[in-house]
């Protein structure tokens, strides 16, 4: 009788044995589903979550390393267009055939004034002789010349191969670059660096048939832009 209660009890203890377990690990089933819905990502090293994120898409827009781009890095306006067609006008450049020394060419050279002023100068929409220039010249922009029969002028025209010389005013020491526009419609920059006060010029090479614009900037103020037509 003794041995049957004795028995009764430890099958009873080990049902309740079990009931706990079973209980326990429901428990941290639960716990589990619980832990993976809402805490997902909180604790140290876990996989960081981050909901309606999507991936973003960087434009990388073509670098041009080359100085012919192709357009105009300035706008000139309708009037000042390249265009293959060789202008009508009768301004016939001051040219040479015969190509300045090396140490001449592509370099911005001092020019004397005083000693050799020109006869003429375009200027404010007119053609004025160098004295009445000099007198209303207000000596605050810059100021670009193409050295021609009639003076400096802003517009000339020359035979292909040919040598010109392109006169500057600088007003005021900066960094100066300079543009030519060919007449394909790609550009050619020029940079000078910083630059001292006073008149310039530099050789122009008339080395493709067509129009040619040129303008320089000094602090990226413009000067007037030149048209020089080579046939």
């Amino acid at each position: 009788m003794v041995y049957c209660m004795r028995f009764n009890l430890h099958i009873a203890l080990m049902l309740i044995g079990l009931l706990c377990l079973g209980t326990a690990c429901t428990g941290f089933a639960m716990a589990e589903d619980y832990l993976n819905t809402t805490t997902y990502g909180a604790y140290p090293g876990a996989p960081q979550s981050v909901p309606g994120q999507t991936a973003s898409t960087v434009t990388v827009e073509k670098t041009v390393s080359s100085v012919q781009t192709g357009k105009p890095v300035i706008q000139l306006g309708s009037g000042g267009r390249t265009s293959s067609t060789v202008s009508s006008s009768t301004v016939t450049a001051v040219y040479t055939n015969q190509a300045p020394p090396a140490t001449q060419q592509n370099v911005l050279l001092s020019y004397d004034v005083q000693t050799a002023p020109p006869s003429a100068v375009y200027y404010s929409g007119t053609t004025m002789s160098w004295t009445a220039f000099a007198q209303n010249f207000p000596r605050n922009s810059p100021a670009f010349w193409v050295a021609s029969s009639s003076g400096w002028s802003w517009q000339a025209n020359c035979p292909a191969g040919s040598w010109i010389q392109n006169l500057m005013y600088v007003p005021y020491t900066g960094t100066m670059k300079l543009y030519e526009f060919y007449p394909d419609g790609s550009v050619k920059l020029y940079s000078y660096g910083f630059v001292s006060p006073g008149y310039k010029y530099i050789w122009f090479y008339a080395d493709t048939v067509g129009r040619h614009i040129s303008l320089f900037t000094l602090f990226d103020k413009p000067s007037n832009y030149l048209t020089i037509d080579v046939y």
